[in-house]
């Protein structure tokens, strides 16, 4: 895992000063919270709606940015959570907890990095692009999703090199390519060079899992952002284990790890997704 220091979680309200589409499927939100926070890339708030109509759960969203005391997030309308979002006008109270989890790391000297991302697994790398993009030499940025109407073009600006499932609706004078976003990068002859590199990624499970075959096959470190359902965003619930790779055991058992509290980012080679879960009974098995 990253070893990096935290900044201390808070617990506060703040107040939406924005709340609008910025694709066919993504909205921005900006919240000015009531108290100053800070964050790392790849970290996320636990968010609710504040007072009565509060919901029993609150919702992971990964942090895009923070300007003075207002975090912006991206997310997509899912669920019922997402949906009453999605109808909070400014001036509505929310809940805030975070920032919370692992982050990314920081610029690796030697191992440029290749930054994937899809749909809502945008923030994280956008705000790590943000953050050391004019220290990180020779970093690339690569941004897929379902076609040119839900790209947040005016968001990723000219550092981004984008991929749609369908290339359809792309606005003039912007460039697509047409294909899943991990083939995008394995295309490139540029990254085809037995050269050092550095995958960070984040988005759908299959998008991930591509990510870490390409990385693996190029023999390059990787990254991995997970996106888990969180009850709690503290470890307690366990509403978001993960089997992980445990290097302190012989032959390296796998274990569970909560991905709000070790994640969610992970090095690729710890995530035991192809692994039974050891604390599942098979199916059928019958008790003693």
């Amino acid at each position: 895992m990253t070893d990096v220091e935290l900044t201390p979680a808070h617990t506060c309200e703040g107040t939406v000063k924005a709340n609008a589409a910025v694709s066919s499927g993504l909205l921005r939100l900006d919240l000015e919270l009531d108290l100053a926070v800070d964050f790392l890339p790849g970290q996320f708030a636990m968010l609710n709606l504040a007072g009565p109509g509060a919901f029993v759960f609150s919702r992971p969203f990964s942090i895009y940015a923070i300007e003075d005391r207002t975090v912006s997030f991206l997310y997509r309308k899912v669920g019922l959570g997402t949906e009453a979002m999605g109808e909070l006008g400014p001036g509505a109270r929310m809940s805030f907890l975070g920032p919370l989890g692992r982050p990314f790391p920081g610029p690796k000297a030697g191992a440029p990095e290749i930054l994937i991302a899809g749909g809502v697994g945008l923030p994280p790398l956008a705000a790590w692009l943000d953050r050391y993009g004019t220290t990180a030499a020779g970093a690339q940025a690569f941004f897929g999703a379902r076609d040119g109407s839900d790209v947040p073009w005016g968001i990723l600006g000219d550092r981004w090199r984008v991929s749609v499932d369908v290339l359809k609706d792309v606005p003039p004078g912007r460039d697509a390519w047409e294909g899943l976003v991990p083939d995008l990068v394995a295309s490139r002859a540029d990254l085809a060079e037995e050269t050092a590199r550095t995958v960070l990624s984040c988005g759908p499970t299959p998008l991930l899992k591509a990510a870490a075959a390409l990385a693996r096959k190029r023999g390059w470190d990787c990254w991995l952002s997970l996106e888990e359902h969180m009850g709690c965003g503290y470890g307690v619930c366990k509403g978001c284990v993960v089997p992980v790779f445990d290097p302190d055991t012989p032959g390296g058992a796998v274990r569970n790890a909560t991905c709000c509290q070790e994640g969610p980012v992970f090095p690729a080679e710890a995530l035991a997704w192809d692994t039974p879960d050891p604390n599942r009974p098979s199916v059928g098995r019958r008790a003693p």
